[in-house]
């Protein structure tokens, strides 16, 4: 059996195919690339036994057969490798000592040839997960949403219910996602039935060849069944969901924000950069309104107060001298340009017209002294998994 791809359809392949890290499996057969020929085409898949994902890509065949082939994660990177416009070729040979495949490339103008004795087998890789549910349509605006939420998700794996985007229909559709010191939302058009996608699906999904056009999400009709599949184009992922109850993002809202701070748009990419380029783990900075119409943030730690910047804002009410951890403050911003506030102790919410938000906590600090701490090391008990 002969397979020829483009050099270039190859590289796009991979780059899709590596969001989820194969090349670094531990075991052996998830370290390679399962290739599908069938009346379709060609498929080629990878898992990690909770992901599989897979695309679609034009390759010639000869001759033609149905069939399962496995290609090695080196033999894929090393086919990318070659030069551009040029095409490589997979040769499969069956032997009474296994299957040997021989691949041929072009690097600089040079024939490269390289031969891989194969330790397993087509019949080795798992089984591909069947959904068998409804279809739902899912316009490209809500992977948009699902990037702008992403990066509240938890990393903490004590906390495996909040290692995810949550997807509810509540309040019209909504995508949730927290770390238990922030949370941020967005309106969007989800399936009918919540569901928790885990960290690694969301990264997949950020892929353009997800989040640039409309897809179809299959969502299996048994709820014991976590499955669920998002097809775009020629592209397919199956993710496992995080099964568990969703803490209410409700309640962490405060249900009256009489003050407000607005950051217009030519100031607010500047002041997230200040923000981010804030080093060390013990920072906050403290925002105050010293000079009329204007913001002053100043940052501060637990022994010395840093270096301070002021914005012109408008404000509604009279907004209170507040702390927060200045690299949660920057997502926040980058999020909405409108600062709500209640006072010092409770969280604060960015938000822009559309709908996003995002909620942070506030640092509590003292009136005598420069020192400030955080309010606590728990997230907020009505984030609690």
């Amino acid at each position: 059996m002969n397979l020829t791809i483009s050099i270039k359809t190859i590289t796009a392949a991979r780059k899709l195919l590596t969001r989820l890290r194969f090349e670094r499996f531990t075991l052996p057969v998830l370290t390679h690339v399962l290739a599908t020929i069938d009346t379709a085409g060609l498929t080629l898949a990878v898992t990690d036994l909770d992901h599989w994902l897979e695309t679609r890509i034009p390759a010639t065949v000869e001759p033609f057969k149905p069939g399962r082939f496995l290609i090695p994660a080196e033999a894929l990177k090393a086919a990318a490798r070659g030069d551009k416009g040029s095409a490589a070729h997979f040769a499969y040979t069956e032997t009474q000592d296994g299957t040997t495949l021989t691949l041929t490339t072009s690097c600089c103008g040079l024939s490269v040839k390289s031969v891989y004795h194969l330790a397993v087998t087509a019949e080795d890789y798992p089984v591909r997960p069947i959904v068998n549910g409804r279809i739902t349509a899912m316009p490209k605006e809500t992977f948009t949403a699902l990037g702008i939420v992403a990066g509240c998700v938890s990393t903490d794996a004590t906390r495996y219910i909040l290692n995810g985007v949550h997807f509810t229909p509540d309040d019209g559709g909504m995508l949730i996602a927290t770390d238990g010191r922030r949370l941020a939302g967005a309106p969007a058009r989800v399936p009918d039935r919540e569901f928790v996608l885990p960290t690694a699906a969301v990264h997949v999904l950020a892929h353009p060849d997800f989040s640039t056009r409309d897809a179809a999400v299959l969502q299996a009709e048994k709820t014991k069944d976590l499955n669920i599949q998002f097809r775009s184009g020629p592209h397919t992922l199956i993710a496992k969901t995080i099964e568990g109850h969703y803490p209410n993002y409700r309640n962490v809202i405060p249900s009256y924000m009489p003050q407000s701070v607005t950051i217009s748009e030519t100031q607010r990419s500047a002041l997230i950069a200040w923000l981010r380029s804030l080093g060390g783990k013990s920072n906050s900075v403290r925002l105050t309104w010293e000079t009329p119409g204007h913001l002053t943030l100043t940052q501060r730690d637990y022994d010395t107060v840093g270096a301070t910047i002021q914005v012109p804002v408008t404000t509604e009410g009279r907004p209170p001298e507040i702390a927060f951890d200045p690299k949660y403050l920057a997502y926040a911003l980058e999020i909405g340009p409108t600062l709500r506030l209640v006072d010092k102790l409770n969280p604060g919410m960015a938000t822009i017209p559309s709908g996003n938000f995002c909620v942070l906590m506030s640092l509590r600090f003292t009136e005598e002294t420069t020192n400030v701490e955080t309010v606590s090391e728990k997230p907020a008990p009505a984030m609690a998994a």
